[in-house]
């Protein structure tokens, strides 16, 4: 059998009842396919090599790192919107299983990863939070689960993993900050000067519900502000996109999917479009003239100006929410 993990070509197959399988990646003697058939006319040749009896057969092991950046991070990039969060926390979870097979992860070594990130510092001189811990052990889980299905695994050691350690790891850091309307005040009093690109930003982010990333990726062309509908190819599927709405092309489960415009909404994209310095991007970067990357460090210091507390960015999204259901 002859299949593509991330950028190579794979074989397996059963010969006398004994599994052999192998990456055409160029490493442990085996050559680097360029396309399925070639992957296939070299399967061939080893099925006669092993008839032979003049094949080694590969070691059954794949080193964690190997797999993480050639078979887990291609597909992550290609279907999750959120991919740059796995390959940050990748990079944790690399150094901790460096040179390690899937075989040699055990539940004891996941354990031994959570007690040692918990009592870790990070950046900002605190300890690190659990729900960071969570995350990356959620992400060593969802490598495991596709190692098993590609078969480059047997089991997956985060399942095994103690009750009391379990306790320490919340499946979720849930917040219910919402502004108040004396609060959206005082914030969108402070988004002016050197920050007044950001009062449209925000307000459209109130509107919408976008995330972030959704947010700074939205091109103009994904805005329908017109009478008819509007349909956009993405990966072969054609999306509409109807009068009034506008078009997320990644969603954070990697799929598109439409929002409508509230008046609001549709006013402040008719301004965006219609300014001259607006180029792709409904909110363009006025530096570079592109997207906008960083918008976190103005906002930041507009909340702390306006005397907010625990308010981030992210919360203008569940804001939105919260108006939705009391207005």
């Amino acid at each position: 059998m002859i299949r593509k993990r991330g950028e190579y070509y794979c074989f397996e197959f059963m010969e006398n009842r004994e599994r052999y399988f192998g990456t055409f990646n160029g490493r442990d003697g085996l050559q680097v396919a360029h396309s399925k058939r070639e992957a296939t006319d070299y399967e061939s040749t080893i099925r006669l090599q092993v008839r032979a009896g003049t094949y080694t057969k590969q070691s059954e092991v794949e080193d964690f790192g190997q797999f993480f950046d050639g078979v887990y991070m291609p597909y992550a990039k290609e279907h999750k919107a959120d991919w740059k969060h796995d390959e940050f926390r990748g990079a944790v979870l690399k150094e901790c299983f460096a040179g390690k097979t899937f075989a040699q992860i055990t539940p004891m070594l996941i354990v031994q990863l959570v007690n040692q990130r918990l009592k870790s510092i990070s950046k900002r001189g605190r300890l690190r939070s659990p729900v960071t811990v969570s995350k990356e052990i959620a992400l060593a889980s969802s490598v495991f689960n596709m190692a098993i299905q590609e078969g480059a695994a047997t089991v997956n050691p985060c399942l095994s993993i103690p009750k009391s350690v379990k306790k320490k790891l919340p499946a979720r850091n849930k917040r219910d900050r919402f502004l108040s309307r004396d609060e959206e005040v005082k914030l969108f009093a402070h988004l002016n000067g050197r920050r007044s690109h950001l009062w449209f930003i925000a307000r459209f982010d109130i509107e919408t519900g976008l995330r972030k990333a959704e947010l700074c990726r939205l091109e103009v062309e994904h805005v329908n502000l017109s009478d008819r509908s509007r349909f956009v190819v993405i990966t072969d599927r054609r999306v509409e996109v109807r009068p009034g709405e506008l078009l997320v092309v990644r969603s954070k489960n990697g799929k598109p999917r439409t929002v409508p415009l509230t008046a609001e909404a549709r006013r402040i994209a008719e301004i965006q479009i219609n300014d001259e310095t607006t180029r792709r991007y409904l909110f363009t970067s006025f530096r570079t003239g592109g997207m906008i990357s960083e918008i976190k460090t103005a906002f930041t210091g507009a909340v702390r100006d306006a005397g907010l507390e625990d308010f981030r960015f992210h919360d203008l999204r569940h804001y939105s929410e919260f108006r939705t259901i009391t207005e």
